[in-house]
């Protein structure tokens, strides 16, 4: 049995004692010269070093509520601007759809057709959205399915 100290031999990866000679590689030899060995749990603590949150970490000060209230308050400017600009256009103008025919104020055709535009496009994104759902109900069975397959 050899001394602790004997340089012929070497300890291995376990602790244990081993030859100078034996060619198995330990962890430190196979791991790359500028990696230090990493820690799981020093990587998952936060760092004390640095106290000061990130930019993306600073908690808003507003939340829903002021999101919201800002969301009305700008609705409420743009209902008033649209209210000046059909009260600014009011020449009656003639309007035929198919075979009907009547006379609009110019600013009130303008906000319906306006509108009629915006109703067409949330139609067609909700559609795509609901295509969506779809294909994401899809996927997330198929990954289930995957999943318990690998238990």
């Amino acid at each position: 049995m050899t001394a602790p100290d004997d340089p012929t031999r070497t300890p291995g990866p376990d602790g244990a004692a081993r030859p100078a000679d034996d060619p198995t590689p330990t962890p430190e030899a196979t791991r790359p010269a500028n990696t230090a060995p990493t820690d799981r749990r020093a990587a998952e603590r936060p760092a004390a070093q640095d106290p000061a949150p990130q930019k993306d970490e600073i908690p808003s000060s507003g939340g829903k509520t002021a999101t919201t209230w800002i969301a009305l308050i700008l609705g409420a400017i743009v209902l008033v601007l649209l209210l000046i600009f059909v009260i600014q256009n009011n020449q009656t103008a003639g309007f035929e759809y198919f075979s009907a025919q009547f006379d609009l104020p110019l600013g009130v055709a303008m906000l319906l057709a306006a509108i009629a535009g915006a109703l067409v496009m949330a139609l067609v994104g909700s559609v795509r959205m609901i295509q969506m759902g779809w294909t994401i109900r899809k996927l997330r069975k198929q990954q289930e399915k995957v999943q318990r397959s690998l238990r």
